[in-house]
C-alpha cells in the first residue's frame, strides 16, 4: 500500500506517531480515555476509530461491532503489510474477537483471537500477545473450560512480565486470583487477599474493578454479606469507568443475588429492573441471560410465579446460542424453579434433571446442588417423602456448598422431616425438624450475617409450639421481632450504599455526555447538578421515611414485648394471673407488710367510719371440691367452663388490690392485702359463699352446685411470748411458710368433709 494512502494516521505536531500510539494502547481505558472514545464522531480518522473500537469493545453491543466491522472493510487495514498496518489490523481483530464473544459466537471469537495473537507475535509485540491471551481466557471461561482459562491467563501474565508492562501483569494476576476464588473462595482469600487489598484503591479502574470483584467473591463466600455488597457496588463503578459494561451488568446481577439472599427482594428487583433495558440494548447473551435468570429467581420469591416463568423462558431463549455454558444452566434452573411454583411439576422435574446431568461437565457445583434441591421439592410435591429426603441429603453433601443453598436445603429438609413425623414415620425423630431449623439458624448467623433469621425464627416458633415447648417458642418469637428490626436497619444502610454507587456511575456517564456535547457544556452541568440535588433530596426523604418506619417497628417491637410479658404472667384459660406473676410482686407486698408492722400501732380514729387499713397479708388456698368427678362426668370442656366461672366469681369476691392467682389445676390462691388477721373468717366465708350460694349453669343447660375447700394463713407469723413480757413479739416466718400453712389448712378442710375452711 502506498504511503499516501494512509494520511489519516499521520501524527499531529507534538503528538505520538500512530505506530507508537497503537503499541502503547493500554488493555483498558481509564475514565478520561473512555470519555474521549465515546466522543469520537463517525467521521474521525482511523487512529481515533481504532482506539474507540478497542476501548468500547465491552461497552456498547450495538455501536462497537459496527465500528469494528467498518474498519475491517477498509482495504488499507486489511491488505497492508507495514508494521503500522499489521498493528492496526491485529488490534481491530482482537476488539472484534471480544465483541463476538460477548454476542455468544465463541468459536469465531477464539479463532479471531488466535489470528490477532499470530499478528502480534510476528511483530514481536509482547503486550499485544498478552492481550490476545487475555481475551482467549475470557472466551474459554464463558465456555466453562477452567483448565484452558487458567492456562491462557497465566500466559497473559507471563507475556506482560516479559514486556515489563506492570499494569497488564497486575490485571492478569488479579484475574487469576478471581478464577481461584471461583473454585475455592476461602483458600483464594488466604492466598490473594493482601494483593487485592493493595489494588482495591488503584488509580487504574480495570485493576480496581478486578480487586473489588475478588473481595466481593471472598467476602460473600465467608458470609460477610454487607461487606460483599459494598465491594460489588465498587466493582460496578470501576467497571463502568473503564468501559467494561459486560462486567458491570454481571456484577449488577450478583448484587441482586446477594440482596435476594439477604431477603431484600424489593431492592434486588429494583437493581435488575434498572439495568434490564441496558442489557437488552447490548443484546449480549451472558449478561442479559444472567440478569433475566436472577430476576426470575427474585420474582419467584416474591410470589410472582407467572412473571418469573416469562423471565426465565426469555433467559433460556437468549442463552440457547451458548448452550454449553454455566449461564445457560443457570437459566434452566430458574425456569425449572418457576415451573414448579406455577404447578407444572413434570416440566420442573425435566429442567432440574437436565441441570443435574449437564452440570457434571462444567464448573457448576452449586447449581448441581440446587438441581438436587429442586428434584427434592418435586418429590415433596408428589408426596414421595423418602425420595425427597434422600435428594436433600445428597444436596447437602455436595462440595463447596454455598451457605445460602445450604440454608434453603436445611429448611426444606426440616419441612420434609415434619411431614414424615406427621405421617407417623417410625425412623424419624419427632425433634428432628426443630434440630434442622436450629442448624439452619446457625448457618444464617455464622455465615450469612443473620439473613432470613426473621422467617427462620417464626417457623421455629411454630414447630416449638407444636411440640408444646411454649417458653422456647416465646424466645424464638422475641428473636424474630428483633431480627425484623435488624433487617430493616440493614436494608436502609444497603439502600444508601446502592444509591451512592448509582450516583457515582451516573456522574461518570454525565462526564461522557459532557465531552460529546461541548456546545451544551454549562447547560448539561446545570442539569446534572439539578438531577443530583433531586436525587439527594429523594435520598434524604427515603432515609427519613426509613427512619420513621424503623421507629414504628421499634414501637411495635416494644408493644410485642409488653404483650409477650403480659401473656407470660397470665393464665390463658381463666385470664387470672399465674405463679410467675406472684413471684414477681409478692416480695413488694411482703416488704410493705413488714414495714407496717415495724411502725408503732396507731390508736383508732374515733371520727372514722370504720377501722383503718390492716397491716397483714392473708393467704387463702382454694380447691374446687370433687373437680375430677366434674371432668369425668361432663368432660374436660365443661371442666374448663367451670374453672372460668369460678375465676369470675372469685374476682367479684375480692378487691382490686388483692392478688388472685390460678395456682394450678383447680387450685386458686388469694392474697388479701392491707388486712387484719382477725378478718380471716369473714373473708374465707365470703370466698366460699361466692361458689356455694349460686349454682353454675353449664353450656349444656344443666345446673351444677359447686363448693370448695379453703385453707387460710396470715403473714407475718406472730409467735406467742411468755406471760409478763411487754416487748413486741418479733416477726417470724416467710411468705413461702405462710403458703405452706395455708396448704396444710386446705388439706385439713378436705379431711373434715370439704365445703369449709380451716386455718
Amino acid at each position: 500500500m502506498a504511503p499516501d494512502s494512509a494520511p489519516s494516521l499521520s501524527p499531529e505536531p507534538g503528538a505520538q506517531d500512530p505506530l507508537t500510539a497503537l503499541i502503547l494502547l493500554p488493555r483498558f481505558a481509564d475514565r478520561d480515555g473512555l470519555t474521549r472514545a465515546l466522543g469520537i464522531p463517525p467521521g474521525a480518522d482511523r487512529s481515533q476509530r481504532i482506539t474507540a473500537a478497542w476501548f468500547l469493545r465491552q461497552y456498547d453491543g450495538q455501536r462497537t461491532p459496527a465500528l469494528v466491522e467498518g474498519l475491517l472493510a477498509d482495504p488499507w487495514l486489511v491488505q497492508g503489510d507495514s508494521p503500522l498496518q499489521c498493528h492496526a489490523r491485529a488490534r481491530v481483530q482482537l476488539a472484534l474477537a471480544d465483541a463476538w464473544n460477548l454476542r455468544g459466537d465463541h468459536e469465531s471469537a477464539l479463532r479471531l483471537a488466535g489470528e490477532a495473537r499470530d499478528g502480534f507475535r510476528t511483530l514481536g509485540h509482547l503486550a499485544g500477545q498478552s492481550d490476545a491471551d487475555w481475551v482467549a481466557a475470557n472466551i474459554v471461561h464463558d465456555l466453562g473450560d477452567a483448565r484452558m482459562r487458567n492456562q491462557f491467563m497465566r500466559s497473559a501474565a507471563a507475556l506482560a512480565e516479559a514486556a515489563g508492562d506492570t499494569d497488564r501483569l497486575a490485571t492478569a494476576e488479579m484475574a487469576l486470583a478471581c478464577f481461584a476464588a471461583f473454585e475455592d473462595a476461602p483458600a483464594a482469600g488466604i492466598a490473594w487477599k493482601a494483593t487485592a487489598r493493595r489494588s482495591e484503591d488503584s488509580p487504574s479502574p480495570a485493576l480496581r474493578a478486578l480487586a473489588q470483584f475478588f473481595l466481593f467473591i471472598t467476602e460473600w463466600g465467608r458470609g460477610a454479606c454487607d461487606a460483599a455488597l459494598a465491594h460489588a457496588l465498587l466493582s460496578i463503578q470501576a467497571s463502568e469507568e473503564c468501559g467494561q459494561m459486560r462486567r458491570a451488568l454481571l456484577d449488577n446481577a450478583n448484587v441482586a443475588s446477594l440482596l435476594m439472599e439477604l431477603g431484600d427482594l424489593e431492592a434486588a428487583a429494583a437493581r435488575l429492573s434498572h439495568r434490564l433495558d441496558v442489557a437488552r440494548h447490548c443484546a449480549w447473551p451472558h449478561p442479559l441471560g444472567c440478569t433475566l435468570s436472577v430476576f426470575s429467581e427474585v420474582l419467584v420469591r416474591q410470589g410472582r410465579a407467572e412473571e418469573a416463568r416469562g423471565m426465565a423462558r426469555e433467559a433460556v431463549t437468549v442463552l440457547a446460542r451458548v448452550p454449553r455454558t454455566t449461564h445457560f444452566l443457570h437459566a434452566q434452573l430458574a425456569l425449572a424453579d418457576a415451573e414448579l411454583e406455577c404447578g407444572d411439576v413434570d416440566a420442573a422435574e425435566r429442567g432440574f434433571m437436565l441441570v443435574n446431568e449437564q452440570g457434571r461437565h462444567v464448573e457448576l457445583v452449586e447449581d448441581r446442588a440446587y438441581a438436587l434441591f429442586g428434584l427434592a421439592r418435586v418429590a415433596h410435591a408428589r408426596q414421595d417423602l423418602p425420595r425427597a429426603r434422600a435428594l436433600l441429603d445428597k444436596a447437602l453433601q455436595q462440595p463447596h456448598l454455598d451457605p445460602d443453598q445450604a440454608l434453603r436445603t436445611l429448611i426444606c429438609l426440616s419441612r420434609v422431616s415434619q411431614a414424615q413425623v406427621d405421617a407417623g414415620a417410625a425412623d424419624v425423630c419427632p425433634d428432628e425438624p426443630v434440630a434442622l431449623l436450629e442448624r439452619a439458624l446457625r448457618i444464617a448467623d455464622e455465615q450469612l450475617e443473620g439473613a432470613q433469621r426473621h422467617e427462620l425464627l417464626l417457623e421455629l416458633a411454630d414447630r416449638l409450639q407444636a411440640r408444646r415447648r411454649d417458653p422456647d417458642a416465646i424466645v424464638a418469637l422475641r428473636g424474630a421481632l428483633q431480627a425484623l428490626a435488624a433487617d430493616k436497619r440493614r436494608a436502609t444502610e444497603r439502600q444508601g450504599m446502592a444509591m451512592e454507587a448509582r450516583h457515582r456511575s451516573e456522574t461518570v456517564l454525565a462526564e461522557a455526555q459532557h465531552h460529546r456535547e461541548l456546545a451544551r457544556k454549562e447547560a448539561a452541568r446545570a442539569s446534572e447538578l439539578q438531577a443530583t440535588n433531586r436525587e439527594l433530596s429523594r435520598a434524604v426523604a427515603a432515609l427519613e421515611a426509613a427512619q420513621r418506619e424503623l421507629m414504628e417497628r421499634h414501637q411495635q417491637l416494644q408493644q410485642a414485648n409488653e404483650r409477650i410479658q403480659e401473656l407470660s404472667l397470665t393464665d390463658p384459660l381463666t385470664g387470672l394471673r399465674n405463679r410467675r406473676f406472684l413471684t414477681q410482686v409478692i416480695d413488694k407486698a411482703v416488704a410493705e407488710t413488714l414495714r407496717a408492722h415495724a411502725r408503732p400501732a396507731q390508736a383508732p380514729d374515733p371520727l372514722a367510719d370504720g377501722p383503718g387499713p390492716g397491716r397483714d397479708l392473708l393467704f387463702f388456698l382454694l380447691d374446687v371440691d370433687h373437680f375430677k368427678q366434674i371432668n369425668d362426668r361432663h368432660g374436660h370442656a365443661t371442666g374448663d367452663a367451670v374453672l372460668v366461672e369460678v375465676a369470675a366469681r372469685l374476682r367479684e369476691a375480692t378487691r382490686g388490690e388483692d392478688l388472685l392467682v390460678r395456682w394450678g389445676g383447680e387450685e386458686f390462691l388469694i392474697v388479701v392485702r392491707h388486712a387484719r388477721r382477725e378478718e380471716t373468717a369473714l373473708v374465707a366465708e365470703r370466698l366460699l359463699a361466692s361458689l356455694r350460694d349460686a349454682p353454675i349453669r353449664l353450656p349444656t343447660g344443666e345446673v351444677l352446685h359447686c363448693t370448695a375447700s379453703l385453707g387460710a394463713a396470715s403473714f407475718p407469723e406472730l409467735p406467742t411470748l411468755p406471760p409478763g413480757t411487754s416487748d413486741a413479739p418479733p416477726l417470724s416466718g416467710s411468705w413461702e411458710r405462710a403458703l405452706e400453712r395455708a396448704d396444710a389448712a386446705l388439706y385439713e378442710a378436705k379431711r373434715l368433709g370439704r365445703n369449709r375452711w380451716s386455718e
